[in-house]
């Protein structure tokens, strides 16, 4: 029995099929097909491995590494022309690759089990290609669950709580230098710039500034001097940019910041722990995909910040 052959010219067909295939869903089903939808990040990459392996073979492929390298290289294709076109940024790229390439793994090793009958292939495609758009249409009609996560970091300084609590409420412009910027940050997370207060007590309104000009407006909750501050927290919508990232989380209500506390704790060394404890909430289908990402940016922003604040009150 002769083995499926890879037609060369079929893997290069099937690759464009399943870019072009792709990018016609993400427009079709606009904002739907965001980093919040179950159809967009977990249904439509299973398809995508599927169609250049349907299209590249003759018959059902039996090759686990030719099946995997044809599903990743449409995959990054896909996923370049999305970048080069502006339809997402770096960042949303990130998180679209995680699933995408998983599941394009899994469908390369399991295809070869499918029996794709001439007869019959091209049928089972088109059935598989019309999924999403039922899927989508589904998702959007129930009812998202919301859940609320907290993102804590500590930090111990060796300075006077006064001097500590004033770089708390306020903060004065943090330069490049001073910050020590991370991955995310060369990735399109802003950094923060500074934070002003019209009035330290309760009710008083903080402004964030970050880099790139994104403002929090923020109001105080709980005002306990020198030992604890908690505000909540609303973004400017005039202020969030327009890349893809920044539309698809900040502008939607996929996602929201909630508050965010200092508490000051003396400990029996004379230095303080200073602790940051940030809420934010979360509304889709794959909140437990969100929250993997949340948490990491914002622990990675805040263990930043802390150091901003460690070294302002240390330094001599």
């Amino acid at each position: 029995m002769m083995k499926p052959k890879l037609n060369r010219g079929r893997v290069w067909l099937g690759i464009v099929l399943g870019i072009a295939y792709g990018i016609i869903t993400r427009l079709v089903i606009g904002q739907q097909a965001t980093l919040a939808s179950l159809t967009y990040l977990f249904i439509i990459p299973t398809i995508l491995g599927v169609i250049p392996l349907v299209v590249a073979y003759n018959e059902t492929p039996k090759s686990y590494a030719n099946n995997i390298f044809v599903c990743w290289l449409t995959v990054a294709a896909f996923l370049l022309s999305m970048y080069f076109f502006g339809i997402e940024d770096f960042i949303s790229s990130l998180v679209l690759a995680v699933p995408f390439f998983l599941l394009a793994t899994v469908v390369a090793m399991s295809v070869k089990t499918l029996q794709f009958a001439r007869n019959k292939r091209n049928g089972i495609l088109l059935a598989l290609m019309l999924l999403p758009f039922l899927f989508a249409v589904i998702e959007n009609n129930v009812r998202t669950p919301t859940d609320t996560y907290n993102v804590k970091s500590t930090v111990t300084i060796n300075a006077t709580s006064e001097k500590i609590w004033n770089n708390i409420v306020e903060v004065h412009t943090i330069d490049s230098q001073e910050y020590k910027a991370g991955f995310f940050n060369s990735i399109g997370i802003p950094r923060p710039i500074s934070a002003s207060v019209n009035k330290k007590e309760l009710g008083g309104k903080r402004i964030g500034n970050f880099e790139g000009g994104l403002t929090f407006l923020e109001t105080i909750t709980v005002y306990e001097e020198q030992k604890k501050i908690s505000f909540d927290i609303n973004i400017d919508p005039t202020t969030v940019g327009h890349n893809p990232f920044y539309q698809n989380v900040l502008h939607s209500k996929y996602f929201k910041f909630l508050d965010a506390t200092y508490e000051l704790t003396e400990l029996e060394s004379g230095e303080f722990q200073l602790t940051l404890n940030s809420s934010y909430q979360l509304s889709s289908t794959i909140n437990f995909y969100g929250k993997y990402w949340g948490d990491m940016i914002l622990s990675d922003f805040q263990d930043r910040l802390l150091y901003v604040i460690e070294t302002r009150c240390e330094d001599k």
